[in-house]
């Protein structure tokens, strides 16, 4: 590429844990321009497979096929009716587990099959594939074997989504503390790196920091990069701003009324929705603008919630080049 919703899984440790970093940022010049990249569906798939297996495709026209699947580490490809059809990752995408009661028009009971989607939800495209499970006296055992086989696949396509999405993210660690040199920073409950759905195929990587409650709304600023120099937007937030997040299988994205963004890692989303919510209950409650030492307070209350959490206090550094 070029530079310019069911339970949750545990998936590798590294994949789900977040840096934090207590620290003033140095004012020292790291002019890092905004990057972006494009996520396009259809990328050259990377490398070798790294697993292969026998699924049933289940189509709109309720049709129920047998393909090959081949995981990439960013997409994944299968051929049908002959065509080979690849597709690569988005940080916007999902997979989940999902299940239907019906039975096709060629008498197929979809209840026989265990099965999830792939959903890259910017693209409006979305994929079901299914492991049948037999019937009769081996049926239980069947049904266990087919869904050890769906969570294997489940568990290894949201690894690759989070090494496509983390794979786009500079080195960095979430902050509470401002910027000396920038005096819009003075106020920062916390900041870091969120991808952001730039338009219909493309990713921006931006610096984004959210700021406590003022008269009747909080901001979301969305910087170029770390250096705060260049505001790329302003949300504002009020008790009545819709914060939502994506429901799969360790999935990261969440979107703050209309901007969809992605996180680094599942607990890197939960602790900005986490930190938003608390904003948006000081709105309805009417409180006022916090003085200092309830700002100080705010931030060690986030920096408290990032000790207690399971994941180790580490910067997350980049696992490999840019997958897109």
């Amino acid at each position: 590429g070029q530079k310019v919703e069911d339970g949750q899984l545990e998936v590798d440790h590294v994949l789900d844990s977040f840096g934090y970093e207590a620290q003033p940022e140095a004012p020292a010049a790291r002019q890092r321009s905004r990057m972006c990249f494009s996520t396009t569906m259809d990328q050259t798939l990377r490398g070798v497979p790294l697993r292969e297996g026998a699924l049933w495709l289940l189509s709109a026209e309720e049709e129920v096929a047998m393909v090959n699947l081949s995981l990439y580490v960013n997409g994944f490809a299968f051929t049908h009716k002959g065509l080979e059809h690849s597709f690569s990752l988005s940080p916007f995408a999902l997979v989940r587990n999902c299940k239907f009661q019906a039975t096709t028009a060629e008498g197929v009971n979809l209840a026989d099959f265990k099965c999830f989607k792939v959903s890259l939800f910017t693209q409006g495209t979305c994929f079901y594939f299914g492991i049948r499970h037999g019937t009769g006296e081996a049926e239980a055992d069947a049904g266990r074997a087919a869904e050890e086989e769906r969570s294997r696949w489940v568990v290894d396509i949201s690894r690759a989504l989070r090494l496509v999405t983390q794979s786009l993210f500079p080195p960095f660690q979430i902050t509470c503390e401002p910027l000396y040199s920038v005096d819009v920073t003075a106020t920062r409950l916390m900041a870091g790196y969120l991808l952001l759905h730039d338009g219909a195929t493309t990713v921006s990587v931006l610096y984004c920091e959210l700021h406590p409650q003022h008269h009747d709304y909080a901001r979301l600023i969305v910087y170029e990069n770390d250096s705060c120099q260049v505001v790329m937007a302003e949300i504002f937030i009020t008790e009545h701003t819709a914060c939502c997040e994506k429901v799969g299988i360790s999935c990261s994205c969440f979107s703050v009324e209309d901007y969809l963004f992605s996180a680094r890692s599942l607990a890197e989303r939960k602790l900005w929705l986490r930190a938003i919510s608390n904003v948006k209950v000081k709105l309805q409650n009417r409180a006022p603008s916090p003085s200092s030492a309830e700002l100080r307070s705010y931030r060690e209350a986030i920096v408290e919630h990032v000790r207690t959490t399971k994941a180790p206090l580490q910067s997350q550094q980049t696992l490999t080049d840019a997958l897109l």
